[in-house]
């Protein structure tokens, strides 16, 4: 089977995600030909260990425009890719689509959409003419891929006519490499509360954690750390200062460790951690809540992404986005909690079973196998 993931912005980073983990998954599983079609975005370091054995095809820059250079690329080697893999419903995606059916009509579209309740809300908010141009489009998709369970639902109400070639592929955990570094030891964790994202983005809005820190009564002599990991915006380092200057207690609790882009670094992290918050204003799944899920540490969130499918059993506690107030509460009562080793090991199983990679390919895998026999 050959499988081709068309991304024209693919970075390095990128290929530990959806990007280039479905077709490394399906390639190692199921001994598919696959690749990520993308410009050359500089070096792509994943390849030697990470997704070894995951191929790159690099897309010309003959227009420097990526629908045209991405209609370029498929027109020379639509034939010889039987899988296509795209993503979200754009202009760029249609074209593709249309594109690719023209010159191999065999050949199958999965579409994932990294779904979010604003494409919900778009689709809703459609016209009759505007709806039926989406549903013309989305005859030519063979597979559409729906990251979160809720999502997947109102989908199949507001697409019913598309409702069969729906299919809940979330984002997922490369376990076989994160195993290597998770003792899943409670004991050998530290009283720690991990953040990571990129820092000072407004999206990420790390300054609410930080306010609901500060509000923690006496944290300076808990025996707790609150540790930060991620790139750090320069308009924001600004307000780190101001923010030390006005807590100076807060110096030895609170802990900026910058970006960690090696893999093992960033697992060490997640698996000396207790407690992981997203205090995030917005996320379309929120992979780093599967990765500190997959280390088994309690989640506190806000109502974003994929936080209330890793807490479903009360595992963890949802608070609402820019609540300053209810994120504190919840730090807080975590830090004091008795139940903490249950709650955690309660989030690891509940990650191993729906975020494990080669779980989500096999699903994958399966629907490709059916639409070829149909």
């Amino acid at each position: 089977m050959r499988y081709c993931v068309l991304y024209p912005q693919a970075e390095n980073v990128h290929l530990i995600k959806d990007v280039g983990m479905i077709a490394y998954k399906l390639f190692k599983a199921y001994d598919y030909d696959a690749s990520v079609a993308c410009y050359e975005n500089g070096s792509y370091d994943y390849l030697k260990k990470e997704v070894k054995g995951l191929k790159l095809n690099f897309i010309k820059r003959r227009y420097n425009n990526d629908i045209l250079d991405g209609i370029s690329y498929i027109k020379r080697n639509a034939k010889s890719i039987d899988v296509l893999q795209l993503f979200h419903v754009t202009l760029r995606t249609v074209f593709y689509t249309l594109i690719y059916k023209f010159f191999n009509p065999k050949g199958k579209i999965f579409v994932k959409l990294d779904c979010t309740n604003r494409l919900i809300d778009v689709i809703k908010s459609l016209n009759g003419i505007k709806y039926k141009m989406l549903n013309a489009f989305l005859n030519k998709v063979d597979i559409i891929g729906v990251e979160q369970e809720t999502l997947y639902e109102q989908l199949r109400n507001i697409l019913s006519e598309q409702s069969k070639k729906l299919l809940i592929i979330p984002n997922g955990i490369d376990f076989q490499g994160a195993d290597k570094y998770n003792s899943l030891n409670f004991k050998d964790k530290e009283n720690i509360i991990l953040h990571v994202g990129r820092i000072g983005s407004p999206e990420k809005a790390t300054d609410i954690l930080l306010n609901a820190v500060k509000n923690i009564k006496d944290i300076e002599n808990s025996g707790w750390k609150i540790n930060i990991v991620g790139p750090i915006e320069e308009k924001f380092k600004e307000y780190i200062d101001d923010f030390f200057e006005k807590n100076a207690h807060l110096k030895g609790v609170v802990e900026f460790k910058g970006a960690v882009y090696d893999r093992e670094q960033l697992f060490e992290e997640y698996k000396k951690a207790k407690i992981f918050c997203l205090s995030s204003n917005y996320e379309s799944f929120g992979i780093a809540l599967i990765e500190a899920a997959s280390f088994g540490d309690v989640i506190v969130s806000t109502d974003v992404g994929i936080a209330k499918e890793l807490v479903r059993s009360n595992n963890g506690i949802i608070v609402d986005v820019q609540d300053e107030e209810m994120f504190s509460k919840s730090i807080e009562k975590l830090m004091y909690c008795d139940d903490l080793y249950e709650l955690s090991a309660l989030t690891e199983k509940i990650c191993r079973e729906k975020y494990d990679w080669n779980n989500i390919i096999e699903v994958l895998h399966q629907r490709i196998l059916n639409i070829n026999r149909g």
